[in-house]
């Protein structure tokens, strides 16, 4: 064995180790996802190391089984720990639906799977460019794609997000990201399975963030998670933010800003915006988006049944209202309305 793949080997344990501790010292969505995320990529690991050595020859009843389905699941799983994170809502039902290729995955090469061990390593080498060559295409290219997902969604939620929110977030996409794109490479030009060493060993990075932060930090994610873990605002505090932020919509109209953010927000009422963050989630209810939106569509439904407005087109409502443009205006409005902003104008107005 190499000195690279004593070094992975060490690594695979590290991981699977860091995943226990996260699982068992804290509870919580943000732990469990993260827990489950870093176990899987450890048992990828010493598959690979399994799967590339004579024990697969000697040992065969486990070759392929692991590597093609696990690939489809990182990133719906590293997507939830996002949503956690940087949405600060609970899993939901339709969350299930980023599993559906993982599922498509294990059924298009059951086959496969339901073989014989030594008879299952003879058909993956005889059908290696015919069927499984497509197979880590299609891998690749979804780890690749989540990535670019997680690019989008950090960008999107940015100023809302704190020094540490920025930190962890950042670094764990950026090294989730190149390592993608690492593995989309070496599916393309690498000669042997072996060099895909190189990207477990890249990707391994993400596992000693994870497991610095658990251990100099083990509270981090208690403290960047509070809607699901510790809170560190007291009821009265989280009160107190409340009215300084219903003041600013009612009084001051706030809403009406559209490129109002979390932290313009802040801005406005003197405070933090993991603070109003953490409120809003809490103690209203609600996501900063829905909380703002609803307040714009209320103020559009005003402008839609008022006379002086009779003259004013949908698009031209939705920018007055605090919109940005016609598409988000009618989906929120629909949202909170289950109508749709002209069919609302036209029950009201006759």
């Amino acid at each position: 064995m190499t000195a690279l793949r004593f070094l992975l080997l060490g690594y695979a344990f590290l991981t699977i180790f860091i995943s226990g501790g996260l699982f068992f010292k804290k509870s919580g969505q943000a732990y469990f996802t993260l827990s489950m995320f870093t176990v899987l990529f450890g048992i990828e690991m010493l598959d690979f190391l399994y799967s590339t050595s004579v024990l697969a020859r000697m040992h065969p009843q486990f070759f392929g089984i692991y590597y093609f389905t696990a690939g489809f699941i990182y990133g719906p799983v590293l997507f939830l720990h996002f949503n956690v994170l940087l949405k600060e809502r609970y899993f939901k039902p339709i969350d299930l639906l980023h599993f559906v290729p993982a599922v498509i995955a294990f059924l298009s090469i059951s086959d496969i799977l339901f073989m014989p061990g030594h008879s299952r390593m003879d058909y993956i080498g005889a059908h290696f460019f015919d069927r499984i060559m497509p197979f880590n295409y299609a891998r690749a290219t979804h780890i690749l794609l989540y990535g670019i997902v997680f690019v989008f969604l950090i960008y999107k939620n940015y100023s809302s997000l704190d020094s540490k929110k920025r930190l962890y977030t950042l670094s764990t996409c950026s090294i989730y990201f190149i390592t993608a794109v690492l593995m989309s490479w070496l599916t393309e030009y690498a000669d042997d399975w072996r060099q895909f060493i190189v990207y477990y060993i890249s990707a391994s990075s993400i596992v000693f963030i994870i497991g610095y932060v658990l251990y100099t930090e083990p509270d981090f994610l208690s403290r960047i998670a509070g809607k699901y873990l510790s809170s560190n605002l007291s009821q009265k505090d989280m009160s107190v933010i409340k009215e300084k932020i219903i003041s600013s919509f009612e009084r001051d109209k706030a809403y009406l800003e559209s490129n109002l953010t979390l932290a313009r927000l802040g801005e406005l009422i003197e405070e933090k915006p993991h603070r109003i963050s953490q409120t809003l989630s809490e103690l209203v209810r609600e996501s900063f988006n829905d909380f703002t939106n609803r307040f714009r569509v209320e103020h559009a439904k005003e402008m839609l049944v008022k006379d002086e407005f009779r003259h004013y087109k949908i698009e031209a409502i939705a920018l007055e209202s605090g919109f940005n443009n016609k598409v988000t205006f009618s989906k929120a409005f629909t949202k909170f309305t289950a109508q749709k902003p002209s069919v609302y104008r036209n029950s009201m107005t006759g």
